[in-house]
């Protein structure tokens, strides 16, 4: 199995104890056999923790309905929706900040997207901003 996020990192891991011990159980994996998995097959334990990391981010990004990115010069703010993007972008380098609005379909999965919007620097947000400036 590829890694379609990436792993979640071991303090994030371990705050999620709880959703990993379901997530074992729904898949047929008591207490026992995890121990004995970690021991004794420990790249197939790394697989399990990536599906559930894969599991956990999909949760996560399905949720995102805003995202942020703020720069030196330029802020960028945007809707997530099901199946556009909406972008609100305010130069700042300006001696009048400039208003920018656009739209744009997902290339790619809508999920996949986000991911890689917060990889390169988004932040997920309520969307207070967005809707300000519309």
């Amino acid at each position: 199995m590829v890694l379609k996020y990436e792993r979640l990192p071991l303090e994030e891991l371990n705050k999620l104890e709880e959703e990993f011990v379901k997530f074992l159980v729904v898949n047929g994996i008591t207490s026992d056999d995890w121990l004995s998995i970690k021991e004794n097959e420990p790249l197939n334990a790394d697989k399990i923790v990536d599906q559930f990391s894969d599991v956990v981010w999909e949760g996560v990004l399905r949720k995102v309905s805003y995202l942020d990115k703020i720069e030196q010069d330029v802020s960028y703010f945007f809707k997530c929706n099901k199946e556009e993007i909406e972008l609100v972008r305010i130069l700042s380098n300006e001696a009048k900040p400039v208003k920018q609005n656009a739209n744009k379909r997902y290339t790619k999965q809508r999920e996949v997207e986000l991911f890689e919007m917060i990889s390169s620097g988004c932040v997920i947000s309520q969307g207070e901003n967005f809707e300000k400036l519309i």
